[in-house]
């Protein structure tokens, strides 16, 4: 069907499916550039995990020391832009740059620590390697368990939702359509073509077709088992202490676990899926357990004893995309023309989703990128054989978990 009969409010140029941070990163970027672009969301804008995280983002991360250099190329653009978003949509997000704290309280994770503090200073990113008394200079909180502190420079916190409906605000100015509380079903194609998808508001079509789905990809386009797997991560939220209790963001324990201080004073502390069902991989229920949260509130007043009597406010569920090498899929998908693919962020999602939608939003629009996409190709995991090799899980994935 060509564009000329279609229904003119049933079509647009770029159509995409999903209303989180790099779906409304993406549409923003494209509006810019001349596009009419449609974003259909089946619950709400930031209804999904970027809605439900801690709010931690940055450039680096000591589990990607060994990746592709195109991880730190986009990871360092996307915190450029961060430190000027506010400005340019009009909106505050809370943004800090405090820096960021990777906490090691075991000898495995100081060694680490040193091999790919190393890796990333080769590299050109200001981070440094703080032993203990250093550390708490820094850190005044830190517990007695505590070995050693990565400290990067280029990272921070930001309050998520508000960056995300921001985002949504400002393309909805440039004439985005956004399409709230209707589900996606399938793709629509013609021969190896995407045309369009079916929902339950019927069929939309467009020349572009762009899932921005994160978990839930799995469900409209047929990947290899295992490949993109949903990861269900809880998190708590204290009430508010003291400001400075804890001066930037942290992680520990490879990244397994992860929290900071809002600007408003409550600490919110996330992670230990190892407790949950299949390590939570596998798993798209938005509820918590209340192992997962006893081992979080153990997280915290490990590292940082002061909060022992701390009260926790509440808690929630969001639902991740794991991959099985720990990158995201970004760019075209090989086996169908005409659509792409941005998912599977693995948790750190704000730390790529600025950058992500300017460089796809320019992919759609025709301009050369500098950018090598290929260690990020969606068809990456069809072309051979692969093992469940994702770092922000090893040491705790069984089988039945990616199965």
């Amino acid at each position: 069907m060509s564009a000329a009969t279609l229904p003119h409010h049933r079509y647009s140029d770029v159509l995409i499916v999903g209303g989180g941070v790099n779906g409304c990163s993406l549409a923003y970027r494209l509006a810019q550039r001349g596009k009419r672009v449609r974003v259909i969301e089946r619950r709400g804008i930031a209804s999904g995990a970027s809605g439900r995280n801690g709010g931690n983002t940055g450039a680096g991360s000591p589990l990607y020391a060994d990746k592709s250099t195109s991880v730190y190329q986009i990871a360092s653009a996307n915190w450029r832009m961060m430190q000027q978003i506010e400005r340019e949509l009009g909106i505050d997000i809370q943004f800090r740059k405090t820096g960021a704290a990777t906490i090691a309280t075991t000898p495995e994770e100081h060694e680490h620590l040193k091999e790919t503090v190393a890796k990333q200073q080769a590299g050109g990113q200001a981070v440094e390697l703080l032993e203990f008394d250093a550390a708490r200079e820094r850190i005044p909180e830190l517990g007695d368990a505590v070995v050693a502190v990565e400290f990067g420079e280029e990272r921070g916190h930001i309050w998520p939702f508000d960056l995300v409906h921001g985002l949504a605000d400002n393309a909805a100015a440039l004439d985005v359509k956004f399409v709230i509380g209707v589900d996606v079903g399938r793709l629509l194609t013609e021969g190896d073509r995407v045309v369009g998808v079916g929902s339950t508001d019927g069929d939309w079509f467009a020349d572009e077709v762009v899932l921005a789905t994160n978990a839930w990809t799995p469900h409209l386009l047929e990947l290899p088992d295992g490949a993109l797997v949903p990861a269900r991560g809880q998190i708590l939220a204290t009430e508010a202490v003291a400001p400075g209790t804890i001066p930037c963001p942290f992680d520990t324990n490879f990244d397994k676990e992860y929290g900071r201080q809002t600007a408003g004073g409550q600490v919110v502390c996330g992670g230990f899926r190892r407790l949950d069902l299949h390590e939570g991989l596998g798993v798209e229920v938005e509820n918590v357990t209340p192992a997962v949260l006893s081992g979080i509130g153990q997280t915290l007043t490990t590292l940082f004893p002061s909060l022992a009597s701390v009260r926790v406010m509440r808690c929630w569920a969001g639902i991740m995309g794991f991959t099985a090498d720990g990158l995201p899929l970004i760019g075209r998908y090989p086996e169908l023309q005409h659509l792409t693919v941005v998912a599977g962020f693995n948790g750190n999602g704000f730390s790529w989703a600025l950058a992500v939608g300017e460089i796809v939003a320019g992919m759609l629009s025709g301009e050369t990128g500098d950018v090598d996409l290929s260690p990020f190709d969606p068809g990456r995991f069809a072309a051979e054989s692969f093992v469940w090799d994702n770092p922000f899980t090893a040491g705790e994935t069984s089988a039945d978990a990616v199965a």
